[in-house]
Parts: structure tokens; sequence; C-alpha cells
């Protein structure tokens, strides 16, 4: 069998959950991982059984066996490490966000069209067999057109560093709020015209906890509650004209119910059986797009990306909160 290799950049945590899942994967292997420090990276290919391991990322980036590198270190450093494999000829998925906002991810992914090179964040909801039937079905029109829906997430992760800390892009905004504001442009289609915020920050000021009030082209609502200070039910629900849909665990869903306009159940989707983790999924869609020559993901579209990252931006910019690295 053909194995599509994957470097892996960063050797955290959730580079971790990735690593495992790619070793359980057919068709794509976790070949090699990149550490600022070889020990780290040592110790990181032998719980994960990962072939080749670098004490830099650069060695990384320049192995000629690797055909794309999922980035995972933090926000602040994606653009960078992004570009670093770019100007070496290598595809990148980057983990979410992209980057810490607009203007560099719009330089990345320049930078990647003028190369022929794949770039996409690694936004696994977008890629997700049970999120692409929930969309599916609501096109459908399984309960009419929607009106609104409500959303919340919440994890307590505050006293993280990926959190709290501003100069590596910290914040509920871009390590959680990401979900819900990618969840509702793929139920309406298109991003928030209007909004209303508030936010309780931290005392390093970056967003601990938000509401939005959103608004939709055609007049669709949606109200958004996002934590970083405790654990949320992180569940949606979809109101329709003829029905509503309960959606269960938004950023890791585990199924969704639908219900007709009198509250009958008609129909309950759990997740399928055969999902390893669910990260596989945006592996396997880069690995096709690279394969067929592809430079974006259709289901984010790079247009898209940029104008979900301006939306934070803008976000950011009405809670008066600022990167050291802008």
């Amino acid at each position: 069998m053909i194995r599509f290799k994957v470097g892996i950049l960063g050797a955290g945590h959730i580079a971790g959950k990735v690593a495992d899942t790619l070793e359980k994967l057919d068709g794509v292997e976790a070949y090699a991982v990149a550490s600022r420090d070889i020990e780290k990276a040592e110790a990181f290919g032998e719980k994960y059984n990962i072939f080749k391991r670098y004490g830099s990322y650069e060695e990384l980036v320049n192995d000629s066996e690797v055909e794309l590198i999922y980035i995972a270190t933090p926000n602040s450093l994606h653009a960078e490490h992004a570009r670093l494999a770019l100007n070496a000829g290598k595809p990148v998925l980057v983990e979410k966000p992209f980057s810490y906002n607009a203007k560099t991810t719009e330089e990345i992914l320049k930078l990647a069209k003028e190369k022929n090179l794949y770039a996409a964040e690694a936004m696994w909801i977008r890629s997700l067999p049970i999120y692409l039937r929930l969309i599916y079905n609501l096109k459908l029109g399984i309960i009419g057109d929607i009106h609104h829906v409500t959303c919340s997430l919440g994890y307590k992760v505050f006293d993280k560093e990926r959190i709290k800390e501003p100069s590596l892009g910290g914040g509920a905004l871009l390590d959680l709020c990401v979900y819900p504001i990618n969840m509702l442009q793929m139920i309406y289609g298109t991003l928030p015209t209007s909004v209303i915020s508030e936010c309780a920050k931290l005392p390093t000021n970056v967003d601990a906890q938000e509401v939005l009030q959103l608004r939709f082209g055609q007049g669709q609502t949606a109200s958004v509650f996002v934590t970083a200070m405790y654990k949320a039910d992180n569940n949606a629900v979809i109101y329709g004209e003829r029905g509503y849909v309960e959606l269960d665990n938004i950023n890791c869903p585990t199924g969704f119910r639908v219900y007709n306009g009198d509250g009958q159940l008609i129909n309950d989707t759990k997740l399928p059986e055969k999902q390893i983790s669910g990260y596989e999924f945006e592996f396997l869609t880069a690995r096709d797009n690279i394969i067929i020559g592809k430079i974006e993901d259709p289901y984010q579209p790079q247009e898209l990306l940029i104008n979900t990252m301006k939306f934070l931006d803008y976000l950011r910019d009405t809670w008066k909160i600022k990167f050291p690295m802008e």
C-alpha cells in the first residue's frame, strides 16, 4: 500500500493526538517529527512509532520523503512555520487557527499560491462525516428554512499557556470560538454581517469568555457563548420553520437529533463506528487534494479563511485586545 508521508512540526499535546490517529490510519503515515529539542522529538517518535526524528524544523521541511507538513506549534508561530515549509516546497496543513490575524494569514496563502502548493487550516469539523451529514440534511430542508442557532462551548483551560499568554496568540476566541464561527458558516453558508458582543478578560488582557449575538445575510440570527473558564454543555440547537436539530458537542460531535414541528423525534444520528478520532479526515482530505493538484480545501476556500480571520480580528479590535507580535 502507498503511504502518504506526513511530517509533524511540533511535538505538543495536539500533535500527539494527531500522531496517535495517523498510526492507526491506512494510507497516511506520520513519517517524521521535529522539535527544537531532539530529546523531545525522540521521545515523541518512540511513543508514536515515527521513523524520522529531527531536532530542528529546518531538517524536517527539507526531508525529501515528506509530502505534507502538519504544523502544531503555538498560534503565534503558525505563519512563520508555514512560511518555512512552503519555501522548502512543502504543502502545509496548519492547526487552527491558521494564524493569529488576517494579515499573516493572507501573506501565507499568497505565498502558497505563488509556490502552487496546498495550504489549509486543520479545522477538522469541516471534514468530519457526521458534520457533513448534518449540513447535507439541513440543505435538503429537513427542518425547512433555518432562522436561529444557539450554541455554547467551554472548557476549563484558562491556566494553559496557550490560552493566557498574548505572546502565543492566546485567548478563548482563537482557541475555542473558531468552532462555533465555522459551524455557523457551514449552516448559513456565509459569515455574519453584524455582531453585538461582550467579553471578559484574563489579567493578561486576552479574552477568557465571550457572548456573541450574530446576524446573517437573510436575517437569520445566532447566539454564541464561549468560555475558557469552565466546562459548558458544548451543544447547539438549530431552529427551522418545520422543526429543530440538537447537536451534541459542537467541536467534537457525537451525534445529532432531528425533531419535527410538534417536537417529535424523526431522526437520531450517531457517531460512525469506523471513526478513529476524527482527525483522520482532514489528513485524508489534504492527501487527496495534494495528489490531484489542488492548492486549497474545497470545504474551506482560502478566501473564506481570510474573511473568517478578518472577522476574528474585528472582534479583538472591538475588545481592545492586541498581540505583541502585531
